[in-house]
């Protein structure tokens, strides 16, 4: 009985496969002709019904008997790959028939692809009732099967063949600029298909037969290895070859040139292979517009010229061509940078500070003229093209930032401004105004940039020569406008210092019982950079003395809130020296005032003795002697050393002093000054002060912003924090950095679920 089923089923298994075989002529027919298919829609159901029945019959005592054999199943598999090995075998005599011509195996590769693939779909309509059946057992689809057959049989064997073939089409349309021949689409798509291991094949009226991968990565990774790379190294490979023959090219010509290049590849990739289009245009971008940039801004009609003469148009052509690369306004600013002085980064000793000023002054004057001409260009000319506004502005602003000296050379750049009374009255008349604004943007580390600045600024504020509030506070205004009013608080209490000091020495002149002979500037202590403590115990003359206790009294007694303390190495003024019938002048700082005094006593002492009369450090008593001894005044038993190291060592008045100018500024100079060890600790500890301030300055600025969102995630709360510090640029370690301290500190925790989640902790 159970041989007699088998019998049977063998006997329906012929009448499907002859079936399936006339179905199949019919198909190959069709295709072959270029016509509509001659199966009606019912033999294809009969066909599909019949192999539904056959594979539905379950007994089991016919699955014993046909373990010793191959099941239905397998025979019906059998049947199917059978079919389209025949239909695969056809079309593989025609590709290799015609190897060697790229139109032929272009139209024999498309087609075939085209009919194997509707080929394939009809021959599944018939078969799709063993695909659930047969899956169950095998976990293989009869789709996965016939795209597995098609690159074993068919792709395999010609892949190099069509590679090659779509490379010549792409070279020949990049050598005479015709249009890609669309069917190249079709041979693409093999390799963007043939990497895959489960598909389903789809059917749309208007695009006809395609593949679907089900494993995008599978495919991808296939397509990247087998068409895409090799698609990258022969255009690498043919545009470097153009470059080297475009070199005599004006630099617009080049540009006009890499632009219709660009177009023709976006072209070809869009219509083709709209896979690669990124990645190819990044390798384009960087062989086309990285490598040629520096060549082209150098060029005899690059920037320069163009700057020169005004070429808006060409100007915006070339900026739009840089602007494709972020890394070119590298390049720009290095333009900027050759027209300018270069800043030399290493760390300037004292005796170059001479040295320092001139540069910085070269430097900033050399960048505004440059920054001058071009924004006449760039900034009204071009104003209505962003993408260029922006690239020059990142270009001046890498260029300003690149060198660690920029911040402190604008302040020095902005003194000597100052300090100068034509740079003063640019400013007051609003020309130099809008300049300094414009340099002090430009800058990351504006905090730097008030450490010298603040130094500077006390220096002026306490040489009456260069006082000028109202200008001073204008300044000070300009930056609180782009740092905001709570960063700045000294610059301001030093401006009202100076104001209560005129104010005051106002009522000193007004007093009719009270002559004071001194003039003192009032300095609220914390505020001002030069204060220190080192004077308190110093022996002051009675000459001195006298003057300062008046001041004080008067002082408190109308301030009854403050307090002096004196800051004795600040101050300066002019003492009378007799020598025989000649009278001098000298200016003098109180310090050296002290010193030269004790000479009243004796026409000469020890420096031992000197430093026990005055109690003054050893190291500024050189500084204010030196002057004295370099001018003659003093004389010195040892003239073979520049320092005091010796404490028995005689100073002399020189009684023969003799000199033709009656007025002698003695202040320390540094050229005067003995050469002394370089002493890296105050920078030092400038550095790590300027640390502690950027650490507090980020740690408030977190908690503000957790206490304002309670939960946000780790992106955010950095982009949030960048965004809201004006006075520096923190970058996103030194920011991950202080999250990790507010973390430890409890002031935020992550969140259990999402680490990259942060919670404010009240």
């Amino acid at each position: 009985m159970i041989e007699t089923i088998y019998e049977k089923q063998q006997q329906q298994l012929v009448q499907i496969k002859q079936k399936c075989q006339e179905a199949s002529k019919k198909f190959k027919n069709a295709l072959q002709e270029g016509a509509a298919t001659k199966i009606k829609n019912n033999e294809i159901f009969s066909i599909s019904n019949n192999i539904y029945r056959l594979c539905e019959q379950d007994n089991q005592e016919v699955h014993l008997y046909q373990s010793k054999y191959m099941t239905v199943e397998e025979q019906l598999k059998e049947i199917y790959q059978d079919l389209l090995k025949e239909f695969i075998n056809d079309i593989y005599y025609q590709v290799d028939k015609f190897n060697q011509e790229k139109e032929s195996v272009l139209f024999i590769v498309t087609k075939t692809y085209h009919d194997y693939k509707a080929y394939s779909n009809s021959l599944y309509q018939m078969f799709c009732r063993l695909d659930k059946k047969f899956t169950s057992v095998s976990q293989t689809f009869l789709m996965d099967l016939s795209i597995k057959l098609f690159k074993m049989e068919y792709f395999d064997k010609f892949n190099k063949l069509i590679l090659n073939t779509i490379l010549q089409f792409i070279q020949e349309t990049r050598k005479y600029g015709i249009l890609l021949n669309k069917q190249i689409k079709q041979l693409v798509e093999l390799f963007s298909i043939m990497g895959s291991k489960e598909v389903e094949l789809k059917y749309i009226r208007e695009s006809g037969y395609f593949y679907i991968s089900k494993k995008k990565e599978d495919a991808q990774r296939f397509y990247e290895e087998q068409f895409q790379s090799h698609l990258l190294t022969e255009t690498l490979k043919y545009y470097k070859k153009e470059i080297d023959d475009k070199l005599n090219l004006t630099t617009i010509e080049f540009i006009n040139w890499i632009n219709s290049i660009f177009k023709l590849e976006q072209d070809m990739c869009l219509e083709c292979y709209p896979i690669s289009y990124q990645v190819l245009k990044k390798e384009l971008e960087i062989i086309l517009v990285n490598n040629q940039a520096a060549r082209l801004i150098d060029s005899p009609t690059g920037l320069s010229y163009m700057l020169q003469y005004d070429q808006t148009d060409e100007l915006k052509l070339l900026f739009k061509f840089l602007a494709q690369n972020n890394q070119c306004r590298i390049y720009i600013s290095k333009y900027f940078e050759q027209k300018g002085q270069p800043l030399n980064n290493s760390i300037l000793n004292q005796e170059q500070m001479e040295q320092q000023k001139n540069e910085a002054e070269l430097y900033f004057t050399n960048i505004l003229l440059l920054m001058e001409k071009a924004e006449d260009i760039f900034k009204n000319q071009l104003e209505k093209e962003p993408e260029v506004q922006s690239l020059y502005e990142e270009a001046i602003m890498y260029l300003i930032n690149k060198h660690e000296k920029s911040p402190k050379f604008l302040a020095i750049y902005i003194d000597i401004i100052i300090r100068r009374e034509k740079g003063r009255k640019e400013i007051e008349g609003d020309k130099r105004l809008p300049q300094i604004v414009s340099l002090f943007k430009l800058l990351y580390q504006r905090d730097i940039f008030f450490n010298h600045y603040y130094k500077l600024l006390s220096k002026r504020l306490l040489n009456q020569q260069t006082q000028d509030l109202q200008l001073e506070k204008q300044l000070i205004q300009k930056f609180k406008g782009q740092v905001g009013s709570n960063v700045l608080p000294k610059l301001s209490t030093m401006i009202q210092d100076i104001e209560l000091s005129n104010r005051f020495t106002i009522d000193q002149s007004l007093s009719k019982d009270i002559q004071f002979d001194l003039n003192v500037v009032l300095l609220t202590n914390g505020c001002w950079p030069i204060i220190t403590n080192i004077q308190d115990n110093i022996i002051r003359p009675l000459e001195i003395q006298n003057s300062l206790e008046n001041y004080k009294k008067m002082f408190e007694d109308q301030n009854k809130e403050r307090r002096i303390e004196w800051q004795l190495n600040l101050g300066q003024g002019e003492l009378i020296y007799k020598m025989q019938t000649e009278k001098y002048i000298l200016i003098l700082n109180t310090m050296q005032m002290i010193a030269i005094l004790q000479f009243n006593k004796a026409d000469s002492f020890s420096i031992k003795k000197i430093l026990d009369m005055t109690n003054i450090d050893k190291k500024i008593l050189e500084n204010s002697l030196i002057p004295f001894v370099c001018m003659k005044i003093i004389t010195r038993e040892k003239q073979d050393i520049e320092d005091f190291s010796d404490e028995n060592e005689v100073l002399k008045l020189n009684m023969s002093f003799t000199k033709r100018a009656k007025k002698i500024q003695l202040l320390p100079n540094y050229k005067m000054q003995p050469k002394r060890a370089n002493n890296d600790k105050e920078e030092k500890e400038e550095k790590q002060q300027l640390q502690k301030q950027r650490e507090s300055v980020v740690d408030s600025q977190l908690v503000k912003l957790m206490k304002i969102n309670k939960t946000i995630n780790h992106q955010n709360l950095l982009q949030n924090c960048q965004n809201a510090i004006s006075i520096f640029r923190p970058d996103e370690k030194f920011i991950k950095n202080r999250i990790e301290y507010l973390i430890e500190k409890e002031y935020i925790v992550r969140d259990e679920n999402k680490l990259n989640v942060y919670r404010y902790q009240n």
